[in-house]
């Protein structure tokens, strides 16, 4: 039982700074001394902030040696979190706030502003009515429909502002617009909710899930967005919106921090469009991304070969369900000329892709770059919309076929596509895209074994 006692006991936030702050020394040098050492790659406090650093490296795609190594940098890393962990667990009790909240240290870059609150948020006092005692304790009275839907229509009015500013206006779809901005409108949406009155947590993530929801509605009436890209952003825009009103309630719940609103409205109102304009002057070129996908053939490489450089048109009835929305899927292909230099056209639903070929190895390799591309997709909107992303931000690069004999009438025939996916986190976003483009290839691959092996037996 005492043991207990000592394990669950709250901690102060002078203790609990403390802590923090030795035990990020001691984790910057081992991981500074295994990034140095082992891995070979630069090292500085900012690495735990810029994001981009992290998603270059494939843990799965390092040569066994780099990937142990990888893996020791992450084993170094597990006691830290056990103990952050339990320190923020018990600091959460002795602020009086909701244990649940934990889950924010797991978050990289907002776990850091998150860790700041709970070293300077005060001890719960005992005494009910207290500064820190919880407002779910005291009931208020209800505030008027009309401030509400007026506090409502203000977080709405910013974000899609933002939302202008950084796609429309600058063309950049990052750190800003994808997490800032539905991460900014949680927060200071419920914080003008509680300005008056202290919200319980419930009211305030109500409060402040409904404005999110408003504002995915009205990018969309509004033709600034179609269905399909605000679909495709909805988990990760409503789990930042929710991480947002946990923060405002956070602050809003705490009477010393009230007499910061002015200052939190003026880091807000010219800050997350000044650092948007910042990242769209300093954003660097993502990586290459690369997607292979293969198909076994019962023909051989001779007979395959013909139906790769050109290919009939693919039935359109087949279609998987992420082509029936919108995406665009493959027609079929056209080539003019033979050769290095002989142009291939492959036709999507949208328009065709212009590839000049650059390797033409009969009946091995065909390769190809992408001198054109039409639209990745067909928006869902009610108005004639075409956002900057569809564009400059999926790019296709090159691409080409690789077909390997494996004997006795049989071909694996491989498909890869080198693109850009400049939507950022790349983690998701190219997660995304890798997959599609995976659709597209198993789309054109297995029409071509159907196209070949019908020529085994005909009729």
């Amino acid at each position: 039982m005492k043991f207990q006692q000592i394990l669950l006991s709250p901690v102060n936030r002078g203790n609990y700074a403390l802590t923090g702050f030795l035990l990020f020394g001691v984790k910057y040098f081992l991981d500074m001394m295994v990034a140095h050492f082992l891995l070979q790659i630069p090292w500085s406090p900012l690495s735990y902030l810029i994001w981009p650093a992290f998603e270059k490296i494939n843990l799965w795609d390092m040569d066994p040696q780099t990937r142990q190594s990888g893996l020791v940098m992450m084993g170094t890393a597990l006691p830290f979190i056990a103990v952050g962990t339990w320190m923020t667990f018990r600091r959460l009790r002795s602020a009086g706030l909701p244990l649940g909240l934990v889950a924010l240290f797991f978050l990289p870059v907002i776990n850091f502003a998150f860790i700041g609150v709970l070293c300077l948020a005060p001890e719960k006092k005992g005494d009910a009515g207290q500064e820190g005692q919880s407002p779910l304790l005291h009931p208020q009275t209800s505030q008027p429909f009309a401030t509400t839907l007026g506090i409502s229509i203000l977080s709405v009015i910013a974000t899609v502002g933002v939302v202008l500013f950084s796609a429309q206006f600058l063309g950049n779809y990052g750190f800003g617009l994808f997490l800032g901005a539905p991460f900014a409108q949680g927060f200071f949406a419920v914080l003008l909710y509680g300005w008056k009155r202290q919200r319980g947590f419930g009211e305030c993530l109500g409060f402040g899930m409904s404005c999110a929801l408003l504002t995915f509605c009205s990018l969309f009436l509004v033709g600034i967005e179609g269905a399909i890209c605000l679909i495709m952003f909805l988990p990760i825009g409503t789990l930042l919106a929710f991480l947002g009103s946990c923060f405002g309630y956070m602050v809003q719940a705490r009477p010393w921090l009230q007499g910061a609103y002015g200052a939190f409205l003026a880091l807000y109102i010219p800050g997350l469009p000044l650092f948007i304009g910042m990242e769209s002057i300093l954003q660097e070129e993502p990586p290459v991304r690369e997607v292979v996908s293969w198909i076994e053939i019962q023909q051989p490489p001779s007979v395959v070969w013909n139906h790769v450089v050109s290919f009939s048109e693919i039935p359109g009835d087949n279609r998987e369900w992420m082509f029936r929305v919108g995406m665009a899927y493959p027609i079929r292909a056209e080539i003019r000329g033979e050769g290095p230099g002989a142009v291939r056209h492959c036709v999507f639903s949208t328009g065709p892709f212009v590839e000049p070929i650059t390797v033409w190895d009969k009946p091995k390799r065909l390769a190809f770059d992408v001198k054109e591309q039409p639209c990745p997709m067909e928006e869902w909107s009610p108005y004639a919309i075409h956002p900057p992303h569809l564009d400059h931000y999926l790019v296709s690069k090159k691409g080409e076929f690789r077909l390997v004999d494996l004997g006795n009438g049989r071909t694996r025939l491989e498909g890869t596509t080198w693109y850009l996916n400049r939507m950022w986190p790349a983690s998701y976003w190219g997660a995304l895209s890798d997959e599609i483009i995976h659709r597209i290839h198993m789309r054109v691959l297995n029409h071509i074994r159907q196209e070949a092996e019908k020529e085994k037996n005909p009729g």
